[in-house]
């Protein structure tokens, strides 16, 4: 369902000077949320994606996801009170572009610093704080997970998407 591992930084902070964009989230994904009691206007967070220009070094990181093909690259930066609560990734448009069997696609957030208080992941039910700067998780298309950042520091990370 879901890996994790940690690999050596390899990168400069330049992804904080980036132009993100707040992501766009659905009209039946707030109303789910809204059901559930999660009554924010802060859900998701902001993206800079590779339609932009990505840093050189992204491609060092790509190779320790080799076994991966056709791979994206976000960074996502989550501001102090924004959310995703917990969902599942639909990956339409990766699907359309890349690999129309979303069973084979594979979602890796890369923590590009070290945990902050306030900052929040869960993957499958389970809780994760404390990380590592390099500490990542990979998951499976099906794996329910979500984020947040109650805390004062923004909260970065990259996302790969690829499929096997």
């Amino acid at each position: 369902m879901y890996t994790q591992g940690i690999l050596i930084p390899c990168w400069s902070e330049n992804y904080k000077k980036f132009e993100y964009k707040k992501q766009p989230v659905t009209e039946e994904e707030i109303a789910k949320w809204q059901e559930q009691g999660y009554y924010l206007d802060n859900y998701t967070g902001n993206a800079y994606d590779n339609r932009q220009p990505m840093p050189e070094w992204i491609d060092q990181i790509g190779r320790i996801f080799s076994y991966l093909e056709d791979k994206t690259y976000t960074f996502y930066r989550m501001d102090s009170m924004e959310i995703m609560p917990p969902h599942v990734d639909h990956f339409n448009r990766y699907s359309e572009l890349f690999c129309k069997d979303k069973s084979r696609i594979r979602r890796v957030v890369v923590f590009l610093e070290d945990w902050k208080p306030g900052h929040y992941f869960e993957i499958n039910g389970k809780a994760l704080v404390n990380w590592r700067q390099g500490q990542w998780v990979l998951w499976e298309p099906h794996v329910e997970h979500a984020a947040s950042n109650i805390g004062v520091d923004p909260r970065y990370t990259l996302q790969i998407t690829g499929h096997v």
